[in-house]
């Protein structure tokens, strides 16, 4: 604000103090209604800008406000506490201050000024961080400089304009009676709070910066509308006290911090290793003199004093340096400079410089002045040279033609600084080696310019390819002191975790690391780095790839031979060569049918051939992404040959997928993409269930989280907020369905609703790519599998959606005629009852995937009515669950994943499921059912052996003891199972009971289709084709009896039927776990 204005705020404000009406209303009549006074709080509310304050301004004319004011007082001084420090901000609010001032006077003034000046209190609490620090400060000069202006203005003038003196801070208070000036009083006490941090010294810098007509006694413009006397004279003494403790400190903390650096270099140059008391000490101290260092600068100017004359915090160990500097010796040993360089030429362009002695000292007796042109045609040059004979005459010309000044010196740092060309960097370095004796000042500050990028890098994650060149350059000509080297090369190594620093480091070495190496000065603390390097590839919170880089740098300081190279080369037979050619680069080229077959013909029993295959049909992220699809037909090409093979295939899938989560790592997101994407065409290709797919899409959203539950407020490290891959692998999935059974169908219903909410669970709004991907996938299911879902608004919203939706399909268990509710409202309860509802825990091994799905499998064979002590009951048991197993790896029968249930004919799916996985050729029916015999005889046999083998195991009387236990705890089970269904109350009033079973030789087989003899058959009344049952009925007290003959094809008859066949299928399960107990 310029002082013009400052005088007629002044005078206004004065005025209004006296009582006097200065402010100019619009009208007599002001505005009261609600909305226009409230609007005019909810503007100030949005801050002091430029562009709102005429609005503000005109209203303030036009409103009444009365009933509003103190709401205006609080609303003004809340916006005055997080006010920027923007001179137009500024402005904005002396303008809108001092006409509140005008209008409302002592009622507004009063209030306002107490609660403001509340603002300038210390806080209580000294821990906090430096930003935390920082952002106070900045905060503090813009109370600040609104209090000066205030004060200049005429505003807040005195203590004594507040209503109370118990609401001023405390160090206020007791400096009431003293009757300082304001603005001294609260500059004191926020100097001098935390100053050896020197975060004040911002604050006192940035205020004698902007106002110094209030220090100095020769700047009077403002005097007269200065409100205490005494002001100039009490900060002038503020500050110069100030200014002398900053100037002690400074000096203090630079020998603190060059004795620090001193010892370190030494310690270093010994060992090779930095102690960490040096390295928390000198990176706490060096901050802290930053801001000394600038403040005393300023101070110095201000009072028109000497600045300090400090060391400079890296020119430690100076001999060192001076030998680090001194001239090369151009005839070095045979062998060593073998080592150091490639050739002879490459020798003398960095050992053999030109001497320039005598050319300098007689331009200094010419003294000749170059003109611009001489200039502009020097640098023109320089910015063309290519070869070390044009730089070293470039060199020569610089000081013949008389150009070299100041300003010129200055051109030559920015030209080096500047330049962007990287063939060119080593003739530059060239020439700043052989001016070095005469322009010091130009590599001195090149040195500092590229040590300072090249710290800043170590701390950053950002990289610069040229000064890390141009600095490995000027080591080559021993340019830059050796513990500088050092320095930066044991920070790399010390700080790997921080991105990029493993790439700096390999640069850095690439062009240097075999001439420090194999440097005769250089090289025991290059070797300590090596062991250092050595160290580090051994801490475990290195991931592989940092690893995987630092074998790289050994490789680049110490080669290989060759003959250690061919020694690890893996050779591979030439049919390997094929297979890996055929399917990692020519699948797109060959018809699917065709590879199958020339993949049937190779040698599966070679191991070595086998593992090829294996790998190349586990690892989908080496192939082409689009070249997915016909691996997932090739493998189900070769199901029917080499069943085992493609199981570990499979398995191998689900492993990969699962190690992707553990392992996390970014390198190998494509890899992760490939695999989701190739079990998904797995799927598509019936060779596993949907709960299987559907188990490993829920392991990839819960993998990590607490209790497998994805929370929004609970950190995640392996999935956090802003990491949205998962979401990616799930879309890939969803993107890459083709087939849609109604049991996926079913289950889909369920699972989208959790992937909403996990969506939710992420960062909001998403990325435009992921919301891209979230809308394409759902568009697939929409038009593809037929699922309309929309998604939700809000985190709340799905949790809630979900929650209902898992509450309606989880069933409840039934007792005492209630159906039970599903308990447990937290998402954890309804996450694992989701998963539950929505897969069976299908394992590898190949174990039924459900109740549900074996009581189908059972239904569509048929009725059995097997002996409880016939052993073969067992083996019916077992041979359905291996034809489970095999539907579990090959995708089911139609009835199961389809949804069409045929209850007629099971075989007659299952041949249609072994037609597809043939070659196409189309066999006649009796051949059909003979394959179906053999392979179900071989499995019955395989079950029989299983169980001989189990009977011997029970031989020794300490097993049969267990069995005999195992055995009462079955019928324990058995009985305690009935006990709970005699609760159970049928829905007609009379209980039918199943009579005597027509015998077995009164019964003949059902013929089914495929004339399965192996299976054990359902039976059928030959003569009646009937099922007794007893009919109970209750008269009184007396229950009656008679005997009923009913019809098989009778509805109820069946259904009773098969409820009696459902209770046996649960005793043989039963039966079946206990056994499988005594097994482990």
């Amino acid at each position: 604000m310029d002082n013009l204005r400052r005088k007629e705020l002044h005078e206004l404000n004065t005025r209004a103090w006296a009582g006097e009406e200065v402010y100019q209303l619009k009208s007599q009549k002001l505005d009261s209604s609600i909305k226009r006074n409230t609007g005019f709080i909810k503007k100030l509310k949005k801050g002091f800008v430029k562009e709102s304050t005429p609005s503000l301004l005109k209203e303030l004319s036009e409103l009444s406000l009365e009933k509003y004011l103190s709401e205006v007082i609080a609303t003004v001084n809340e916006v005055l506490y997080s006010i920027s420090n923007k001179n137009d901000d500024i402005i904005s609010a002396v303008e809108i201050i001092s006409a509140l001032h005008q209008r409302f006077n002592q009622r507004f003034t009063c209030e306002l000024f107490q609660l403001f000046l509340n603002n300038f209190e210390n806080p209580t609490i000294e821990k906090s961080t430096e930003k935390e620090e920082l952002l106070r400060i900045t905060r503090l000069k813009a109370k600040t400089n609104i209090l000066t202006e205030l004060y200049l203005v005429g505003v807040f003038t005195s203590l004594e304009n507040t209503n109370s003196k118990d609401a001023l801070p405390a160090y206020l208070q007791r400096k009431v009676r003293r009757k300082e000036p304001i603005i001294f009083s609260v500059l004191k006490e926020n100097l001098n709070y935390r100053f050896k941090l020197g975060y004040t010294t911002i604050l006192a810098t940035s205020f004698i910066k902007r106002y110094p007509m209030l220090i100095e006694n020769e700047d009077t413009p403002l005097d007269d509308i200065i409100y205490d006397t005494t002001l100039k004279a009490s900060l002038q003494t503020l500050f110069k006290v100030f200014s002398e403790a900053v100037f002690t400190r400074t000096k203090d903390l630079n020998k603190q911090i060059n004795k620090l650096t001193k010892a370190h270099q030494k310690c270093q140059i010994r060992t090779g290793k930095s102690t960490d008391e040096y390295s928390e000490e000198r990176d706490g101290l060096v901050p802290i003199f930053d801001r000394f260092k600038i403040a005393s600068d300023t101070f110095a100017e201000f009072f028109k004093i000497e600045p300090l004359n400090l060391e400079n915090v890296n020119d430690v160990n100076e001999s060192l340096d001076e030998a680090n500097t001194a001239p090369i010796v151009a005839n070095a040993g045979s062998s060593i400079a073998e080592k150091l360089w490639e050739n002879e030429e490459v020798r003398k362009f960095y050992e053999v410089l030109p001497s320039i002695d005598e050319i300098v000292e007689q331009s200094k007796k010419e003294n000749k002045i170059g003109t611009a042109d001489q200039i502009n045609s020097f640098f023109h040059s320089l910015d063309k040279i290519d070869t070390k004979e044009e730089i070293d005459q470039i060199s020569i010309d610089y000081w013949t033609s008389g150009i070299d000044n100041k300003a010129t010196r200055n051109r030559l740092l920015k030209f080096f600084i500047e330049t962007q060309d990287w063939s060119k960097i080593k003739v530059y370095a060239r020439f700043l080696a052989t001016t070095n004796k005469y322009l010091p000042e130009v590599t001195e500050e090149f040195i500092k310019y590229l040590d300072n990028g090249f710290r800043s890098q170590l701390h950053s994650n950002r990289i610069n390819v040229k000064n890390i060149i141009f600095y490995s350059e000027m080591m080559k000509f021993m340019l830059i002191p050796s513990f500088m080297i050092f320095h930066k090369i044991r920070s790399l190594i010390l700080n790997m975790l921080i991105p990029n620093n493993i790439e700096i480091l390999t640069v850095f070495l690439e062009h240097s690391g075999k001439f420090l190496i194999n440097k005769p000065e250089l090289k025991p603390q290059m070797e300590k780095m090596v062991q250092l390097i050595q160290e580090k590839k051994r801490d475990r919170q290195l991931n592989l790839n940092t690893k995987s880089a630092l074998e790289n740098i050994m490789a680049l300081l110490y080669p290989p031979s060759m003959k250690s190279l061919n020694v690890d080369k893996k050779e591979y037979t030439p049919e390997q060569q094929f297979f890996r050619i055929l399917i990692r680069s020519e699948l797109s080229n060959i018809d699917p049918r065709y590879a199958i077959k020339i993949l049937r013909k190779a040698h599966w029993e070679n191991p070595e051939t086998t593992r090829t295959l294996f790998s190349l049909f586990t690892k989908p992220g080496k192939i082409n992404y689009q070249n997915l699809p016909t691996m997932a037909k090739l493998l189900n090409g070769l199901f029917t040959y080499h069943r085992e093979f493609i199981i570990k295939c499979i398995d191998q899938i689900l492993e990969n997928i699962e190690g992707g989560l553990e392992t996390n790592l970014y390198a190998e997101n494509r890899h992760r993409v490939a695999n989701v994407k190739y079990l998904t065409e797995i799927f598509n290709m019936e060779m596993i269930k949907s709960d299987v797919l559907l188990a490993k899409l829920y392991q990839i959203l819960q993998f990590g989280h607490q209790n497998g539950q994805p929370n929004p407020f609970s950190l995640n490290e392996l999935d956090p907020p802003d990491n949205y891959f998962r979401i990616q692998l799930t879309t890939t999935a969803l993107l890459s369905l083709k087939r849609f059974p109604s049991t996926l169908l079913k289950k889909l219903k369920i699972f989208l609703p959790f992937f909403d909410y996990y969506i939710f669970t992420k960062n909001q709004p998403l990325p435009k790519e992921v919301e891209f991907r979230i809308i394409e996938s759902l568009d697939n299911l929409d038009t593809l599998g037929k699922i309309k879902f929309n998604r939700s608004g809000s985190l709340y919203e799905s949790a809630q959606k979900l929650g209902t939706l898992v509450r309606k399909v989880t069933p409840g268990t039934k007792n005492n005629k209630k159906e039970t509710s599903v308990r447990g409202d937290s998402m954890v309860q309804v996450f694992k009852n989701a998963r539950l509802q929505n897969m069976s825990e299908d394992k590898d091994t190949g174990e039924s995937a459900g109740d549900s799905e074996e009581e189908e499998e059972e239904n569509d064979e048929g009725i059995e009515f097997p002996d409880d002590s016939d052993d073969e009951a067992t083996l019916n048991i077992n041979d359905d669950e291996d034809t489970e197993r095999v539907r579990d790896l090959h995708g089911g029968s139609e009835g199961e994943e389809s949804g069409e249930n045929d209850s007629s004919s099971e075989s007659n799916d299952t041949d249609d499921d072994n037609d597809d996985s043939d070659d196409g050729s189309n066999e006649d029916e009796s051949d059909k059912e003979e394959d179906f015999r053999d392979i179900d005889a071989d499995r019955n046999a395989e079950l029989k052996r299983m169980y001989g083998e189990y009977k011997k195991k029970l031989k020794a009387e300490e097993e049969r003891k267990v069995e005999d236990e195992l055995e009462k705890q079955f019928k324990q089970i058995l009985q305690e199972s009935m006990e709970t269904r005699k609760t159970e109350k049928s829905s007609g009033g009379k209980i039918p009971m199943i009579g005597n079973i027509p015998n077995k030789q009164d019964i003949i087989p059902i013929a089914t289709k495929d004339n399965d003899i192996a299976r054990q058959p359902a039976y059928v009344s030959e003569k009646p084709n009937k099922v007794k049952f007893t009919f109970l009925a209750r008269s009184g007290k007396k229950t009656q009896s008679r005997q009923l003959e009913l019809p098989t094809n009778i509805k109820f008859v069946s259904d009773v039927l098969e409820e009696e066949e459902r209770l046996k299928s649960e005793r043989e399960k039963i039966r079946k776990i206990v056994l499988q107990r005594s097994f482990d």
